[in-house]
């Protein structure tokens, strides 16, 4: 996370009094729930270090303004399966991706860094304050755009603001199948960032109870994977191996292969 907004969403927080410390959370998303202020910090800085989607996603300012909704971030669309299981911290990481991405846009769109750093930290605020109701997250984007408005009439040449939904316009299938090689490993999933997100809590994000976002593979059906995603395969043999895997690449042929690596010679 750049240090501006880094600064912004603290100083946001703790004029709230939404910094606190928590108490013997044992998995991920406990140490979410018990201390949303200042995991929410580590989510961003997590979900800027660990999702290239970011620079990906990047278009132009279009030409009636720029739009705060234009990227579409759900649970489902960045985290797949998972949209559900991450919960909380689940829509951490989306907020995360969508102020990360206004910060870099309106940058560019003509608005000044610090003012603008400033109001997106109100308003990740009034998200935490709200535990990230979608309600409180529709009043403080409509207070977004006002404050991004006064802004703008303060600084010449700097585009329109607006907020237009059109996330069902950019339905897309994230469905893949899976098969193991040899046969018959006992497979789990989890999504590249919500287990940097246990590292970064410095717990075991191998140890499925603690990191709590690990799902088992879907033995009759395909399983939406939206990012980077690792896998942990048990063999017929009782060796653990593992790995990840871009899903955008398996597409074309809609299945995910996972072989069993032969052993490294000493």
């Amino acid at each position: 996370m750049p240090k501006t907004a880094a600064i912004a969403v603290l100083a946001c927080l703790a004029a709230t009094g939404f910094v606190t410390t928590g108490a013997g959370a044992q998995t991920s998303s406990e140490k979410v729930r018990d201390n949303p202020a200042a995991q929410y910090v580590l989510v961003k800085t997590v979900t800027g270090q660990s999702l290239g989607i970011l620079k990906a996603r990047a278009l132009p300012v279009e030409a009636e303004g720029y739009n705060l909704l234009r990227y579409c971030w759900t649970p489902y669309n960045v985290l797949g399966e998972w949209g559900d299981r991450a919960g909380l911290t689940g829509e951490m990481v989306v907020r995360s991706l969508e102020t990360l991405a206004w910060s870099r846009d309106l940058v560019r769109a003509g608005y000044p860094e610090k003012p603008t750093a400033e109001a997106i930290g109100r308003y990740e605020a009034a998200l935490v304050e709200a535990k990230f109701a979608n309600a409180a997250r529709v009043r403080a984007l409509d207070a977004l755009r006002v404050e991004l408005d006064g802004v703008r009439r303060q600084t010449p040449g700097a585009a329109v603001i607006h907020a237009r939904y059109r996330c069902d316009q950019q339905a897309t299938s994230l469905g893949l199948n899976f098969s193991t090689a040899p046969a018959g490993g006992d497979v789990r999933f989890i999504p590249y960032v919500l287990r940097q997100i246990c590292q970064t809590q410095q717990l075991d994000a191998d140890d499925t109870a603690r990191c709590d976002y690990w799902l088992p593979a879907r033995p009759d059906g395909p399983m939406s994977f939206a990012e980077e995603t690792v896998y942990s395969v048990r063999w017929l043999d009782g060796t653990v191996g593992g790995g990840s895997f871009n899903p955008d690449e398996q597409r074309t042929t809609g299945t995910v292969t996972l072989r069993e690596r032969p052993p490294q010679k000493k």
